[in-house]
């Protein structure tokens, strides 16, 4: 039921703007609800004395008539008109109907509702205009409750209570909704917000080939490492990691092998390198950097050679490589101990210096930095 009359209110938002669809929403929403709080009245009227309420009823059918052509309205497109139209045809039946039945029936309470949402209805906010319709609401509820405190054809004690009391339930109830809808159109625009700050930040901060942390993030790493110090606080150790002859490998087998390869590495670096509070980075082409908090060397020796060991076991071929007929991997270890005055960054130039010397040395292997 509920999913019904939703779908009526939206008629006409698809594709449009967030401020216009909560503009075309919230006069298809005066059109239905104004429509259906009307219908007690009639009812009333209908069952109670038809002859004597006739005219109070016969411009009712007319407003609910209008109210249901916002709808129609907003649907061919005419958005504003359908705003007005609404935003006309409610105020001025509050006034009518205040007219006949008195201001002692409570109608006019709904100038309330009304102008609860005044500045939601329209697509940009000008602070003039809402000034101005709120004045116009305010003079409107002044005439009803002042001027028509005796109507043409009052409503006869008890029942005069009886629809105060409904007045005042139904104005309540439709502030309460239009609030209510409201909040769930925030919530749902501040999780889409929320969704695409994250998903602007992962593209931000993620190498977008290998699905690792860039560089960004690596700063970002150091950077709080340095704030907290916890550099200084614990052991750190870095592998600086770089695939050998990658230049070749590209070369022979083309950058989309290429990139192929780098993906098969990254994953092998996440299948070892596993706790939640390392972080692998795409260092940079074919260098690839492992950040272990809370490791110290001889533990960061293991896993370098885990590492060196695994993209080993890929068997990847590379037929002109100086090392052997496949893919291989050198790596250069740097550790920081909880003594040591040196900060975070200087590791990464010890590492990389280490890697200088495993590439020396023959390469597909993992040697220690000084």
């Amino acid at each position: 039921m509920y999913s019904a009359i939703e779908r009526l209110w939206l008629q006409g938002t698809r594709g449009k703007s967030a401020r216009l669809t909560r503009q075309i929403a919230l006069s298809n929403q005066i059109g239905l609800f104004g429509a259906l709080a009307t219908l007690p009245y009639q009812v009333f009227y209908l069952v109670y004395d038809i002859g004597l309420y006739w005219p109070v009823f016969t411009c009712n059918l007319l407003f609910i008539a209008v109210y249901l052509s916002v709808l129609l309205v907003n649907r061919q497109g005419y958005h504003n008109q359908a705003r007005n139209l609404a935003l006309v045809n409610a105020s001025a039946q509050i006034l009518i109907v205040t007219y006949f039945i008195s201001a002692d029936a409570g109608v006019h309470l709904f100038y309330f509702s009304i102008g609860g949402i005044q500045a939601l209805m329209f697509r940009r906010h000008r602070t003039a205009m809402l000034i101005l319709v709120l004045a116009i609401i305010g003079a409107f509820f002044l005439i009803c409750e002042f001027l028509f405190a005796v109507g043409a054809t009052p409503l006869p004690e008890p029942f005069i209570d009886y629809v105060y009391i409904v007045s005042v339930t139904s104005a309540i109830a439709l502030s309460g909704a239009f609030s209510h809808l409201f909040r769930r159109d925030i919530d749902e625009a501040e999780d889409r917000l929320i969704s695409s700050n994250r998903d602007l930040e992962k593209l931000s901060t993620t190498d977008q080939l290998t699905g690792l942390a860039n560089r960004r993030s690596l700063d970002r790493f150091l950077d709080q490492t340095s704030q907290n110090g916890l550099a200084g606080s614990q052991m750190l150790s870095v592998l600086m990691c770089d695939v050998d002859c990658f230049k070749l490998y590209n070369d022979v087998y083309g950058h989309q092998a290429g990139d192929e390869c780098l993906r098969r590495i990254a994953a092998t670096l996440t299948d070892v390198v596993r706790r939640p509070t390392d972080l692998i980075v795409r260092y940079g082409g074919e260098e690839f950097a492992v950040v272990l908090p809370g490791t110290s060397e001889s533990d960061a020796l293991v896993i370098a050679e885990r590492i060196r060991a695994a993209v080993d076991g890929l068997r990847m071929p590379h037929e002109t490589s100086t090392v052997d007929d496949h893919v291989t991997l050198s790596i250069g270890l740097s550790t920081l101990g909880p003594e040591n005055t040196r900060r975070a960054r200087q590791l990464f130039s010890q590492a990389d210096e280490a890697l200088y010397k495993a590439k020396s040395q023959g390469r597909n292997r993992v040697v220690i930095g000084d």
